[in-house]
């Protein structure tokens, strides 16, 4: 067998590895999702989950990795047939607040990823990196839009901090308290927020530049 075939091999049972332990993991939680029971639900043995993983932690980053860069890739995909500037700055907060980018039955999830962060710096620094890689995201669909080019490096990173924040909080509320939230209505409320902020800087920018 070619080296491309074994890694083509290596990289299936990873995956569906990872399939199970994320199954088991939403079912009992990460700390209680045992190997023993991520090793049935793949139908494989124990030894194949370490043959294919260095430890727990390394598996818990990978699904991290998954988990995120899922929900941007997932954007990307959303927006790929818009072409109007504006349409895809609109779409991709709304894309951002619906079930397709967090489904409720992953939100403890992130909390536990957190809490395991603060004890591992692996998972943190997975965590970190793949934050990171969501805000790089939305800048990078700020920078497309006209209303929001002009805005320097740091407030578009800002944004970005901003977006993600009120897109965890959104969902941890609609997780709590369901009825009392609306996603949707948060997003365009979001929008305007936005866009009035991007406004008042320009503004502000403007001013500066007369009075130079």
């Amino acid at each position: 067998m070619t080296k491309k075939g074994r890694k083509s091999i290596a990289d299936e049972r990873r995956a569906q590895i990872l399939d199970a332990f994320h199954i088991c993991a939403v079912r009992r939680g990460l700390e209680r999702a045992s190997l023993r029971e991520v090793a049935e639900e793949a139908g494989l043995p124990v030894s194949n989950l370490h043959h294919f993983f260095k430890n727990r932690e390394e598996m818990v980053s990978e699904l991290v990795k998954r988990i995120m860069a899922g929900i941007i890739d997932d954007l990307r995909a959303e927006l790929q047939d818009e072409s109007d500037s504006h349409r895809r700055f609109r779409e991709s907060i709304d894309f951002l607040f619906s079930p397709n980018a967090q489904k409720l039955e992953d939100g403890s999830l992130y909390y536990d990823f957190w809490s395991l962060a603060h004890r591992s710096e692996t998972v943190r620094r997975t965590f970190r990196g793949q934050i990171g890689n969501v805000r790089g995201a939305i800048v990078e669909t700020l920078r497309e839009t006209p209303n929001f080019s002009g805005l320097s490096k740091t407030d578009m990173s800002e944004i970005a901090n901003v977006m993600i924040a009120l897109v965890e909080g959104a969902f941890y509320i609609l997780d709590m308290d369901g009825e009392n939230v609306h996603p949707a209505r948060m997003a365009r409320l979001i929008r305007r927020f936005l866009e009035l902020y991007a406004e008042e800087k320009m503004r502000k920018r403007n001013k500066k530049g007369i009075a130079a």
